[in-house]
């Protein structure tokens, strides 16, 4: 269990409130855990980059416009914290290895690798969710896990794109560790090859690292002009300058399930996991594609940070 002690006062944060606390912790769970593991392959995911973002940030709010009006606020998923406590909103990245990013450096189809490791980390991201919380709640504060909470749902909107009550991207955005590529995915510190994770705690932890002010990576802002070199990777041509046509991204993904599923639930260690639709969750498999994130300059880095 993270040591959550009052002990470990450094330049006057408590240590058990720090970032870094946080990101070895969640070190130590993704390295140990069986969801991180395939035989022949071995890790899966890199150690993960952690950001923390004030609760009571307006950003939550604009997220009601920009993602959906069904948006919730942190502190909703906290059963409406009291006003005078902090809130606050842990977001990680978890970084695919090379070993899985170099197989879906392919064209036309995604590997059966990427497929198995993208799948496996949805529970790896559940299992350290789950450990983390309950340090949190051992300590004394509480903690919720959105996607694992009442009132999370992914659902079509009216206009025929994709929405949700908690969108991991735009959380990871608000808590600094990225900005928006032109295919829609965020562009981190460690690339764009990445699984994303979050919770909510009262815990008052510090919040870091800043937040870019412009949410585009350069790609993005430019409508591909600075690299644009994931519009040739989409087989399904979901990616203009405009950025991402989620339609025809989500039929392609749809396309590798009726393909590949049952093969790779038979002979792949495939991890059941809970898939949340429409207002309906069941145990399933999540598969997909990422070609457009593989064998382009932010696979595994961010090609336009300054320095």
């Amino acid at each position: 269990m993270m040591e959550l002690s009052n002990s470990g006062m450094r330049e006057g944060t408590p240590e058990r409130f720090r970032r870094t606390t946080i990101e070895r912790r969640l070190a130590d769970l993704a390295g140990r855990a069986s969801e991180n593991r395939i035989e022949g392959i071995g890790h899966i995911f890199d150690d993960p980059v952690v950001g923390i973002a004030d609760g009571d940030d307006p950003i939550f709010a604009s997220y009601r416009e920009t993602v959906s009006p069904g948006h919730r606020l942190p502190r909703e998923w906290l059963g409406g914290a009291e006003a005078a406590a902090p809130v606050r909103v842990i977001a990680w990245i978890l970084p695919f290895s090379d070993a899985v990013r170099a197989s879906n450096r392919v064209t036309d189809w995604p590997s059966a690798l990427y497929s198995l490791s993208r799948n496996n980390g949805a529970a790896l991201d559940l299992a350290v969710s789950r450990a983390l919380a309950e340090d949190l709640t051992a300590a004394g504060h509480r903690a919720a896990i959105p996607i694992l909470s009442e009132g999370y749902d992914v659902f079509r909107s009216p206009d025929r794109t994709f929405s949700s009550t908690w969108s991991q991207r735009h959380i990871a955005y608000a808590a600094g560790l990225g900005r928006f590529g032109l295919n829609h995915a965020l562009i981190t510190a460690r690339g764009i090859c990445v699984r994303i994770g979050s919770l909510v705690t009262d815990a008052p932890l510090e919040v870091g690292p800043l937040r870019p002010p412009d949410h585009r990576a350069p790609c993005l802002s430019s409508g591909g002009e600075v690299c644009d070199q994931c519009r040739p990777r989409c087989p399904v041509e979901a990616i203009s300058g405009g950025g991402l046509d989620k339609t025809r991204c989500y039929d392609m993904r749809k396309a590798v399930r009726r393909r590949s599923l049952d093969a790779y639930a038979r002979d792949l260690p495939l991890i059941p996991i809970p898939v949340t639709k429409s207002g309906r969750t069941r145990l399933h498999f999540s598969l997909g594609c990422a070609l457009c994130q593989c064998g382009v300059p932010c696979e595994a880095k961010d090609p336009f940070a300054e320095g």
